[in-house]
Parts: structure tokens; C-alpha cells; sequence
């Protein structure tokens, strides 16, 4: 309790050190002098946390999506979970980890949640970390409104097929092979087909396709992408 109130303290210390002008957070609406390993100083969001947020922003204002209905956040970032709750009328976390969310969810097989639930989802980098990820991508396909979209960012690494061995089990190598020592897979170029082949209609997007290079560089949020399924109207 006293360590995390601690952490919690030096953390706001920090953010408040770092104040200024050459970078501002869209998720916290703050700016700073500089960041910390790339995250927010006051958030801790990163890259790919703040694009989503500014694409998600651009498609409201395009009416491509409301800011409404019913959203799923699977294993949620901490910066997205505390602006999201307040933008649509129902909410849900879910995690493996009854410690991280709202609710206990196997995204592999979620028989409590009905078909067509949620308008929206956001499960970014989580899909690395799963072992049926073909079963995870039915299934957010299967809780998805006709019409809804899902943020589904993972890391790829680019010109190459995914690299997955489910023998790999070695924290060490998988570290070697996968970049992160929880990791069961690095995704390549397929990682997209595999989204069509659960129904998806995938879309990726860049920051140059919704702002200027001035405002990406004052939001850090030049180096990601937003990649998102959406599941076909009836």
C-alpha cells in the first residue's frame, strides 16, 4: 500500500516537473517539455495509445463512429481506460487477470456475452500473448455489432510471415524470437489476412492520412498505426 502510494507520488512529482509546451497528450489534455521512453509523463500513454485516441476523435467528428452505445476494452491500458468510460453509455473490462478489469474473460470463449454486443472494441496488444488467437479474433468478430469496428493493434515486424512455435515456452527465447518474454508469437504481413479470415474488413491508417505532420509530431503519436476490423452490415 505504502510503495504504491509512493509510485503514485513520484509519478505526479514527475508530471508536474515536466510541464511545457512541446508536447501535449490527447488522453490527459496536458503538455510537457518532454517524455519519458516515449510514454506521457502524466498518463504514461504511448504512440499507439495517443493515434488511437486522435483517430477515434477524427472518425466521431467524420460520423463514421458515435460516441455511444456499447464498448469492450480488453486487458485495459490505464490512459484508455479512463477516458473511454466516459464517452460511451456502457463499459466493460475484461482481463484473464481478475485484478486488471472489470470482469474475469477468457477472449478465446466468452459464452457469457452474447452475440452482436458491443458497438465498438479495443484489444490492442493483446493477441501476441494468446495462444488460439484464430478462437480470440472469432470470437470479438462473434460479440461485434454489424457495423462495429475493433482496434486491433499488434506488434508486426514488418516484410515477413508471423514467426510463431508453440513449443517455445523459454521465457529467454521467446524474448529472442517473439521481442517480449510473455509473447507466443511476432506477427508478420499475415497477421491482416488472419483478421479477413475471422470476417473482418480491416482498415490501417496513419497519422498522415487525418492530420498534419506539426500536430502528429506535438501529440507523439508519429511512429504507430491504428489497425481496425470492422464487422460487414447484414
Amino acid at each position: 500500500m505504502v510503495k504504491e502510494y509512493l509510485r503514485k507520488y513520484r509519478n505526479y512529482a514527475r508530471s508536474i516537473a515536466l510541464r511545457g509546451s512541446r508536447y501535449h497528450c490527447p488522453l490527459c489534455d496536458r503538455g510537457y517539455r518532454r517524455l519519458v521512453m516515449g510514454g506521457c509523463p502524466g498518463c504514461g500513454s504511448m504512440d499507439r495509445h495517443r493515434i488511437l485516441w486522435l483517430y477515434l476523435q477524427h472518425m466521431q467528428r467524420t460520423a463514421r463512429i458515435r460516441f455511444a452505445g456499447r464498448l469492450l476494452h480488453v486487458s485495459p491500458e490505464a490512459s484508455l481506460g479512463k477516458i473511454l468510460p466516459q464517452r460511451f453509455d456502457e463499459y466493460l473490462s475484461v482481463d484473464i487477470d481478475p485484478r486488471y478489469a472489470m470482469q474475469v474473460a477468457d477472449i478465446t470463449n466468452m459464452p457469457d456475452i452474447a452475440d452482436n454486443s458491443f458497438d465498438g472494441i479495443v484489444c490492442n496488444h493483446v493477441l501476441e500473448h494468446v495462444d488460439n488467437d484464430r478462437n480470440a479474433m472469432s470470437e470479438l468478430f462473434r460479440v461485434l455489432k454489424p457495423g462495429g469496428w475493433a482496434s486491433l493493434h499488434v506488434p508486426i515486424a514488418g516484410n515477413v510471415p508471423t514467426d510463431e512455435d508453440p513449443s517455445v515456452i523459454d521465457p529467454q527465447e521467446r524474448l529472442r524470437r517473439f521481442g517480449q518474454e510473455d509473447h507466443v508469437r511476432l506477427y508478420g504481413w499475415d497477421y491482416l489476412d488472419r483478421l479477413r479470415t475471422a470476417g473482418f474488413n480491416v482498415e490501417v491508417t496513419t497519422w498522415e492520412k487525418f492530420m498534419s505532420r506539426a500536430d502528429a509530431e506535438r501529440f507523439a503519436a508519429i511512429e504507430d498505426e491504428v489497425i481496425l476490423g470492422w464487422k460487414p452490415n447484414d
